[in-house]
């Protein structure tokens, strides 16, 4: 018996965390609040904690699952980000902590950038994520039954995974995928046929 993929189940509790840790600070720098310096604490270090176990759910699906060659490109740009938002969540949960221990009344300019920073690429990998299974039903049954057509959806992922990759995609959900490389320009096209 084959686990469903367990890292959708578990994404939402960072996400929520870091935008609530973000917001908490803000907060807590405008209205002096000391309740809203504890909320964005503790956020940002569950944050820490609960994001550690996604990024692991989210390896272990994915060597786990089948991969068609667009999905293996598209999971590896996720994978990339995740890294990428895991060490600046590390290193902005270290900041908070230091700035936790001085009590300090409020972060500083310098630590609210970062956590916008942090917020930014935050919601950037969650709408990936997102794209990844409703447009391209990556983990789930494709069903066609999204707000938009799959191939106007497909085509708005695959048009930022180019920005990433270099790589140009034509997908339909459902179908197995092929990679083709292109002529002499050297550029791969993935294809489903």
């Amino acid at each position: 018996m084959q686990l469903p993929p367990i890292h959708p189940a578990i994404v939402h509790f960072p996400i929520a965390l870091i935008v609530v840790a973000f917001f908490a600070d803000l907060a807590a720098r405008i209205s002096g609040r000391q309740s809203f310096r504890n909320l964005g604490f503790w956020s940002l270090l569950i944050a820490l904690g609960t994001g550690v176990l996604t990024l692991i759910a989210g390896y272990a699906d994915m060597v786990r699952l089948p991969l068609s060659a667009p999905m293996t490109d598209y999971v590896r740009l996720h994978m990339i980000s995740g890294l990428i938002l895991a060490t600046l969540l590390i290193v902005l949960t270290a900041w908070r902590w230091r700035i936790w221990k001085a009590q300090l009344p409020a972060v500083s300019r310098a630590f609210l950038g970062t956590g916008a920073l942090l917020l930014l690429l935050t919601l950037f990998q969650g709408w990936y994520g997102g794209e990844m299974v409703y447009s391209e039903g990556f983990g789930v049954a494709a069903a066609d039954k999204g707000p938009e057509s799959p191939g106007k959806a497909q085509s708005r992922i695959a048009a930022v995974t180019h920005v990433f990759t270099g790589k140009d995609y034509e997908t339909a959900i459902g179908s197995p995928a092929t990679t083709q490389t292109g002529g002499n320009t050297g550029s791969n096209k993935a294809t489903n046929h």
